[in-house]
């Protein structure tokens, strides 16, 4: 449910084409952006981790349209305007640069967690754009099968707010090594905990993504006996 990545013959035409048309429709590539600025943004390597969220934005956004003919989701094009709007910031106004050098990776985990506490409210979590290009997922919603997207919607706020919780735990870790004492500005809480967490949420995403195509089989429209 995570990735747009089980095949069939239904459902979104446009549904990811290929390894390569799932690698750019997928939650990892939505937020590798957001995960360079909040690993490698410091005041040393502002630029360069800036330039290259940038630079993953935009491949993930050119990659989904030239490959899969799919426009970018809210990931892509918040990532996009979020950091281009960095650089820019900090290409013409001194003191936006040196406040953005300390800080670029606090905002990187708030953008992720204001958008999913805000897709959810909505009733549009991040989860759901990749699921809808899923063949079964996306029939099944398009055809509002009995009780599926009720079920479906559930799936997708779970998923949404597993990296939610890993972004959390980002911000957490970032706040006490950049604002508390000396003793967390250590591996552990600079690299370990973070990339720990972002590693658990992939996992757990393509595992729960897994047992979710497993249970959609029950909302199976039913075939007519030749």
């Amino acid at each position: 449910m995570g990735e747009s990545g089980d095949q069939g013959t239904g459902g979104n035409p446009n549904q990811p084409k290929g390894v390569v048309g799932r690698l750019f429709n997928s939650l990892i590539a939505g937020f590798a952006p957001y995960v360079i600025i909040s690993l490698f943004s410091s005041p040393d390597s502002f630029w360069l981790a800036t330039s290259l969220a940038v630079l993953t934005a935009l491949v993930v956004i050119g990659g989904n349209w030239l490959v899969n003919r799919i426009p970018a989701g809210q990931l892509d094009w918040a990532a996009l305007i979020l950091f281009g709007g960095m650089l820019i910031c900090g290409l013409v106004d001194d003191r936006a640069e040196s406040w953005l050098m300390e800080n670029a990776n606090l905002m990187s985990d708030i953008a992720v967690m204001v958008m999913t506490v805000g897709g959810i409210l909505v009733g549009r979590p991040f989860a759901l754009m990749y699921a809808r290009l899923s063949p079964k997922f996306g029939a099944a919603w398009d055809e509002d099968r009995e009780g599926f997207r009720q079920w479906g919607m559930r799936a997708c706020v779970r998923i949404s707010l597993l990296w939610f919780g890993a972004f959390t735990i980002q911000l957490v870790c970032q706040l006490l090594t950049q604002f508390g004492p000396s003793g967390y500005d250590t591996f552990l809480w600079n690299w370990g905990i973070p990339v720990g967490a972002l590693v658990l949420a992939m996992h757990w995403t393509r595992r729960y993504s897994a047992e979710l195509r497993s249970e959609a089989a029950r909302f199976d429209a039913p075939t007519t006996p030749a």
